[in-house]
């Protein structure tokens, strides 16, 4: 199993036997003991499943849930709230405000790996994310295009951000680093947008190393520039020494190019958009 959790909870007990759980796998994991950190993390850790506690010091896991469920960058993440057996209302009021799953406590930890994997492979093999990067993609990615078209003259931005030169560095490294690196750039964006506090802002996956990403028209010059440096600070820690100093890689005889960025914005003042096509006609330029 693989994939990207966050377990926001403040009982100790609680949060070491989820820890110890996924110690010897191939997951990523993130933990947050109050409502306010687990948000911060949620938005620029990018989890796949969230584990929250009920209760927590600062807020109820009701309230953190429906935040959640606002905020674009995590509306498509499983949730899983941890709670009282006997507290039949904390159930239902958890599961109203967006809960995907109710776990009682205690909890036994083998069954919470056994449903977070479950809920894994329902959300890859139906195409809501891509089980690389963690991100959302499919009909997500549809859906933020879709509410692009109900805005003709809104104040957003779409960007696409590509990854070109991919393929001799997947050949001569291999499909674990190119996965590796693809990872890494979705972090490169969760960061770069985490730094600013709208709520609205999307990142998912389009497929074939591209990366889309929506935010407000006077955002999207200084973001691009922030994840394009950050790129060329990433990018170098993926090849090998020899290939850094003379900026290609070599495969069957050939030199290519080292991995770049390649970046495209539109807004609707490239428009009229009459449908997705036109939309991602524009931003293919």
């Amino acid at each position: 199993m693989e994939g990207r959790i966050l377990i926001i909870e403040d009982h100790e007990g609680n949060r070491n036997l989820l820890e110890k759980q996924f110690a010897d796998k191939d997951i990523e994991l993130a933990t947050a003991v109050t409502g306010e950190e687990g948000l911060t993390k949620a938005i620029n850790f990018l989890p796949q499943v969230i584990v929250l506690s009920a209760t927590l010091p600062d807020m109820t896991g009701v309230q953190v849930a429906k935040r959640l469920r606002t905020i674009k960058r995590t509306q498509h993440v499983h949730l899983i709230m941890l709670g009282d057996e006997e507290n039949r209302r904390q159930r239902l009021v958890s599961l109203d405000a967006g809960a995907n799953d109710f776990i009682v406590c205690p909890f036994d930890p083998e069954e919470v790996e056994l449903r977070i994997g479950a809920a894994l492979r329902r959300a890859n093999t139906a195409n809501q994310t891509d089980p690389t990067t963690g991100l959302p993609a499919g009909i997500f990615v549809q859906d933020q295009l879709r509410s692009l078209m109900k805005e003709p003259e809104g104040a957003w931005a779409l960007l696409r951000f590509r990854i070109i030169n991919m393929e001799p560095f997947r050949e001569v490294y291999g499909f674990m680093a190119g996965a590796d690196l693809l990872r890494a750039i979705a972090r490169v964006l969760a960061e770069a947008l985490g730094r600013d506090a709208v709520e609205e802002d999307f990142v998912g996956y389009g497929g074939r190393d591209d990366f889309i990403v929506v935010t407000r028209k006077d955002r999207a010059e200084s973001l691009q520039i922030e994840v394009e440096q950050q790129f060329e600070t990433e990018i170098g820690s993926h090849y090998g020494f020899f290939e850094r100093q003379r900026g290609s890689i070599e495969f069957e005889g050939k030199e290519y190019p080292l991995a770049a960025l390649r970046v495209r914005c539109i807004s609707p003042a490239d428009g009229p958009f009459y449908d997705i096509r036109s939309l991602t006609e524009a931003l293919a330029g």
